[in-house]
């Protein structure tokens, strides 16, 4: 199986994978490539990693994916990628807990909800992380009206998770910026007051076996944020030398 240390610029391929097992090329710290980690951790599927840096990506990666992103994965001759295609596909085509529900209806109610984040809620998360002052507040603004909209879900639902009783597709698909919000919020914490069904939601995701499995600490994802901040992203941060 090849190291947890990322390929790079100039470095030679690995091997292809053997048949029948699936491969995950990913980055240690990309929030997206976290995405597919999570639903295979949560439905038990067995996998083998090959890591690249996402800054200086090598050659070969070109090859298997045309926009040389994570993640991406291999399986049996088949190539899949970008993180809800690659999820989806996890869910439809190896057994286990199934993500997504079977009903059109919930299905868009789960797309829906995942614009919603993707235009209200991480742009604004990489905001706060740069802003100061009165755009800053303006940025966490933004983002808690975005997060109100999740908040009004769990109530009406009156399940733990957007997937209902355990986590589904969406909670997997959220999870990788909440488990790196105490970046952004510098020390600051979500009004409980305001959003308590996101905070519980938050502290049960947290608590979940697999999502402890994909887990990095703060001090290590901060690690990671300060050379990327400076130009110089170790995609290897934590590991031996």
């Amino acid at each position: 199986m090849p190291s947890e240390k990322a390929f790079k610029t100039g470095s030679s391929a690995p091997d292809p994978p053997a048949p029948g097992v699936l491969r995950l090329i990913s980055m240690r710290f990309c929030p997206f490539a976290h995405r597919t980690r999570l639903v295979l951790a949560a439905k038990g599927i067995d996998y083998e990693t090959v890591n690249v840096c996402t800054v200086n990506k090598p050659e070969w990666f070109f090859d298997i994916n045309p926009l040389a992103k994570v993640p991406t994965m291999q399986h049996d001759g088949k190539i899949v990628y970008e993180s809800l295609v690659c999820n989806e596909y996890l869910d439809q085509v190896f057994p286990g807990r199934k993500m997504l529900p079977e009903d059109p209806l919930d299905k868009a109610r789960i797309g829906m909800l995942q614009a919603i984040f993707d235009a209200k809620i991480m742009g604004n998360f990489y905001k706060l992380g740069r802003l100061e002052g009165e755009e800053r507040e303006k940025a966490f603004k933004v983002l808690k009206d975005g997060l109100s909209i999740f908040e009004k879900d769990l109530v009406n639902s009156g399940k733990p998770f957007f997937g209902g009783d355990q986590p589904g597709f969406l909670d997997y698909s959220l999870w990788p910026w909440f488990e790196r919000l105490a970046m952004p919020l510098r020390g600051e914490k979500l009004p409980e007051a305001e959003l308590p069904k996101i905070v519980a939601w938050q502290a049960a995701m947290a608590d979940r076996p697999e999502v402890k499995t994909c887990a990095f600490d703060n001090a290590t994802h901060l690690k990671f944020v300060e050379g990327y901040r400076a130009g110089n992203p170790d995609p290897d941060v934590g590991l031996a030398a």
